[in-house]
Parts: structure tokens; C-alpha cells; sequence
């Protein structure tokens, strides 16, 4: 057949379907070119590495350098009704007895003074917000001393932030109670002198009233009349003035001291009927013809009301037994404590060598256990910080942990990792409750203590995705779980000796990271340096027992050196 033929069969080929044809043929060359470009690129599920722990094992004498960054923060803890502020415990809309547990003799002598049996202490409100940061600079050395066994070394740079703010009676027009003014420099004299001239004048007239009730006894007595009128609302008012004088004592001072660091304002209703009431004293003394108690003689009120920023000083003042240096604000920075570990492959179906498991692409297996010694070289809790966020646990530990690797295809890998670290018993120097009340503002005590931290449980699986040689993305869940700790105190003053407990704490997460990755290109000697870098993220999702809120932020450098290229 000839070229005639094929024109009178099918007519003649226009030059638009000629061009058409020649872009077909320009685009299945394209595609055929990348098809044979992937096939060379093959996707290699081991080939990046991920977010989260890993058994991957280092050839022998490779060594492995990790410097991090890693940034933790929160602002909020897990409650039994969800999350709650950080400071949530600490806030309160009318700062009393509640906080502080030790003005309550103070609040039922100013009811019993005042006769309103609704008297609340209050400081106004408290306004608590804030949050907790670390900034944690881990560097982490590791060895292959075997093609099974490896050696780590982590040693951690920390440093530490409470950022709390407290804001007490913001208005200033929330509190019932203001500033002693006996315990002032300039007007204490003169304050502790107008309480002691009540309570003196006071004593003289309940003597008083005690010797003419006595001397009233005989029937001759003259000038008995009053007495022996009402003998019995005789005796109740001694009795009634010994008691006032009691609580005038205890609440404003006397000549000498000062009383409670907290009194009724000037011109407030409890002082008003303070003030009422003892002059309703003086008139009952004068009915019996006792007239010590002079007109106008009242105990000194209180004409400052604590403002916004008073919360500092009365966190520092021993009048409220609490005896704080710092109340927020307070940084430190040191070493952790620091991780020595060994770790042995006991399984591994995807190869010895990195050649090997870089490119493994089937279903495999690979499996980890490593055990070692924590020392608690982070510094102690330091007692003289409200809110003090430590650099560690700063305790003695044993650690034990398993990672396997499963590798389902070319592009997909998982591990999953159980960590374990066993706290040992130890002396520290603590804070302990002189109440049961453990708020923030009972008065406690700095004593050595016996501490047992409880038994800390990671649960972790982390898959992995897969994005060609060098890139790969990440994903995780993580549970975390932190015993209750206790605290043993031995005797000492008035307390016995007690062991205080804390709840187990938990926190469920999710992570989600990136990976850049040279080793795979390295070991086929297409790249010069073997080095991967790593970001992940880490967020809360769940938690109890008061566990942190907490936000987690890594970037990662891990270089190699002796590292193979077969």
C-alpha cells in the first residue's frame, strides 16, 4: 500500500492535528523521564528519621551529637472539671480565712466585738495570672560500642521561669479589714498608746465592778443598791469585760505590742459597731457608778487599706508566718540532672548495616532496650520562692526503656516506646504546712523532709510518613504519667511528725514534626556530611491530677561522625 492510498482512505492531515500530536509525544517523554527519575529516587520508609525516640542503633564506634532547643510552657493545669488556670487556686474574690487559714482567731474576735456573727475578713479581691516557662538546651553524646551495644551521656542546660503577676484589691474598695496601725513605724507609738489606755481604763473598771460586787456581799453594806438590784448582769459584765479586753488585745495590741496584722477600717460597719459596743460597755459600767472608762477612748482602727501591690509584702511579713523572699518573677538556670545510659538491639530484621536499614522498604522489625542511671544534679527546690519552677527532679533514678520499630512499606514506619524512671528516696530541705490548709498563704516552716518521688511512665507511638530521601513527617502520641510523691517530716515544736502526699499526676499529647536527613545520601556518597535536623511540636490534649498544661516546642541537631558509607 502505498502513501497515494493512505490520502484516498483517510483524506488529507491538517497541520493543527499534526502539532497536537507532536505536544502528546512532548508530554509522554516528560512523564516517561520522571517515572524513570522516581524509580531512581525510590522512597525509603527508613531513610528520615522522626519525632520521638527510635530504635535505631549506631554502627560500632559511630558517635551521634544531639544539641537541642526545646521550649516548654503553660498556663493551665488539668483539674477534675477540665483545665483551669495556672494560678487558679491562688485567685479569690474576697482574700479571707479561706487563703489564710491563720486570721481566723482574728475574724471571730472582731465578730465577737462587733456582735455581726456575718463578719467576713476580706483583703478584696486577688487577681492571680501568670504562666510557667523552661527553656532546655539538652546536649547528648552517643556511642556505638558494639553493633548491638551503644553508650549515651545527656546533659541538659536549664533555665527556668514563673511569670506570676498578683494584683490584691485592685479598686481598693473591696476590704473589710485594713493595715494594723500598731505595727507602723511612724504612728505605732501613738496607736499602741491609745489601745493601751482602753485596755487599762477598762481593767480598772471590771476590778472595780469585781470589788463593789464583793464588798456588796453583807446585807449592812451601804451604797449597794444598783448591785443588789441585778446581781447577776453584775457579774455577766465583768465577765463580758474581761473577754473584750481579751479580743482588744488580740485584734488592735496593747501598750506594748501590736495584734493581729489585719484590723477594721475607720468608719467601716465592724468598727462602727466596735465602737458601739464598747460604748455601750462604758454605759453599763456607769449604771453600776464605774466611770474609768472615759468618753471617746477607742481602740485604734486602721486608716491604710492594703492596694495592688501589698501581696508582696505580706507574703514577706512574719506577722502572717509566711516568710517569702521572692512572690513571682523568679528565674534560675544550671544543669539537670543528667542521664547515663547503655542500650542493646536485641531484634532486627532490616539489616546491620546503615546501607541496609536506610533502604529498608519491606516489612521489619526492630527492637531496643536500654537501662541507666540518673544523677539529680539539678538544684533543689529553692523554699524562699512562692512559685519556684525547679530545673529537675534533682533525685537519684534508675531508668528503663523499650523502642521497637515496625516498618510496614516504603513510605510508612511507627515506634512505639515504654519508658520507665524509678525515683530514689532522698533528704531535701522543704516547706511544711504549719496548718493542714496547703494554700499558698498557711503559714509553714523550712525543715528537712524524707522525699519519695513517685514512679515516672512514658507511653509513646510515633508514626512516621516518608517524603523521598531527605524529607520526612512526623506524628505521635504520647501519655505521660507522674506519681504522687510524699514528703516525711519528723517532729519538731508543736507538730508531730506527718507525711504529706501528692496526687498521681497524667498528661496525654500530640506531636507533629518535619525531618531533613542527609544519612541516606551520605552512605550512597552523594552528600558530604552525615546530619539530620528535626523540629516537632508537642500539645496537650488530656490530662488529671493538676498535670501542666503543657505546650512543648524542639529544633534538633544530630551530626555523626565515624559513621559508615556501606
Amino acid at each position: 500500500m502505498n502513501r497515494s492510498s493512505i490520502r484516498l482512505r483517510f483524506g488529507p492531515v491538517s497541520p493543527s492535528f499534526i502539532r497536537a500530536l507532536r505536544s502528546v509525544g512532548r508530554r509522554a517523554t516528560l512523564v516517561g523521564i520522571a517515572i524513570q527519575v522516581g524509580a531512581g529516587a525510590r522512597i525509603y520508609a527508613q531513610a528520615v528519621a522522626g519525632a520521638g525516640t527510635d530504635a535505631t542503633q549506631l554502627p560500632k564506634w559511630a558517635l551521634r551529637i544531639r544539641v537541642a532547643g526545646n521550649w516548654d510552657g503553660h498556663k493551665a493545669l488539668f483539674g477534675p472539671r477540665g483545665s483551669q488556670p495556672l494560678y487558679h487556686g491562688v485567685s479569690s474574690n474576697a482574700l479571707g480565712t479561706r487563703e489564710l487559714p491563720q486570721l481566723r482567731a482574728t475574724e471571730q474576735a472582731i465578730r465577737a466585738l462587733s456582735g455581726i456573727a456575718t463578719f467576713a475578713l476580706s483583703l478584696g479581691a486577688l487577681e492571680a495570672s501568670g504562666d510557667a516557662r523552661q527553656s532546655i538546651t539538652p546536649m547528648s553524646f552517643e556511642l556505638g560500642v558494639t553493633r548491638k551495644l551503644s553508650i549515651g551521656l545527656l546533659v541538659p542546660y536549664v533555665e527556668s521561669r514563673d511569670n506570676a503577676l498578683l494584683i490584691l484589691n485592685r479598686a481598693g474598695t473591696g476590704a473589710t479589714v485594713g493595715q494594723n496601725p500598731a505595727y507602723s513605724a511612724s504612728g505605732g507609738t501613738v496607736a499602741r498608746a491609745t489601745n493601751g489606755t482602753l485596755l487599762r481604763q477598762m481593767a480598772q473598771a471590771r476590778l472595780a465592778l469585781a470589788a463593789e460586787i464583793t464588798r456588796c456581799i453583807p446585807i449592812a453594806a451601804a451604797g449597794c443598791d444598783a448591785i443588789r438590784a441585778n446581781p447577776s448582769a453584775a457579774q455577766q459584765l465583768v465577765t463580758q469585760a474581761l473577754s473584750t479586753q481579751a479580743a482588744i488585745a488580740a485584734v488592735y495590741g496593747d501598750s506594748v505590742r501590736g495584734g493581729a496584722p489585719l484590723i477594721p477600717i475607720n468608719n467601716s460597719v465592724a468598727q462602727s459597731a466596735i465602737n458601739a459596743s464598747i460604748g455601750a460597755l462604758r454605759t453599763a459600767f456607769a449604771g453600776f457608778g464605774i466611770s474609768t472608762i472615759s468618753e471617746g477612748v477607742l481602740p485604734a482602727a486602721a486608716v491604710i487599706v492594703n492596694g495592688p501591690g501589698a501581696i508582696a509584702r505580706i507574703v514577706k511579713d512574719s506577722a502572717y508566718g509566711l516568710d517569702y523572699q521572692v512572690l513571682g518573677g523568679t528565674r534560675r538556670a544550671g544543669i539537670g540532672d543528667v542521664d547515663l545510659t547503655a542500650s542493646y538491639q536485641w531484634l532486627n530484621t532490616l539489616g546491620e548495616r546503615p546501607a541496609q536499614w536506610l533502604a529498608a522498604a519491606g516489612l521489619g522489625y526492630r527492637s531496643q532496650i536500654t537501662a541507666g542511671w540518673r544523677f539529680g544534679t539539678a538544684g533543689a527546690d529553692r523554699t524562699e520562692a512562692a512559685f519556684d519552677v525547679p530545673i529537675g527532679d534533682g533525685a537519684n533514678a534508675l531508668i528503663a526503656r523499650s523502642t521497637t520499630d515496625v516498618v510496614f512499606n516504603r513510605w510508612l514506619w511507627m515506634s512505639g516506646t515504654v519508658r520507665v524512671v524509678q525515683p530514689f528516696g532522698d533528704q531535701v530541705v522543704t516547706r511544711r504546712p504549719r496548718l493542714e490548709d496547703s494554700a499558698l498563704f498557711v503559714p509553714s516552716s523550712v525543715e528537712r523532709a524524707g522525699r519519695t518521688l513517685g514512679r515516672r511512665l512514658d507511653v509513646e507511638l510515633a508514626p512516621r510518613l516518608m517524603l523521598g530521601r531527605f524529607f520526612g513527617l512526623s506524628g505521635g502520641y504520647l501519655y505521660r504519667q507522674w506519681g504522687g510523691d510524699q514528703f516525711t517530716f519528723g517532729a519538731s515544736d508543736s507538730l508531730p511528725a506527718t507525711t504529706k502526699s501528692t496526687s498521681t499526676r497524667a498528661i496525654q499529647s500530640l506531636m507533629f514534626g518535619a525531618t531533613f536527613s542527609t544519612l541516606s545520601s551520605y552512605v550512597q556518597s552523594r552528600s558530604k556530611w552525615p546530619v539530620e535536623v528535626l523540629y516537632f511540636h508537642l500539645t496537650p490534649i488530656a490530662g488529671s491530677g493538676g498535670a501542666p498544661v503543657q505546650s512543648s516546642d524542639r529544633l534538633e541537631l544530630r551530626v555523626y561522625t565515624g559513621f559508615p558509607r556501606r
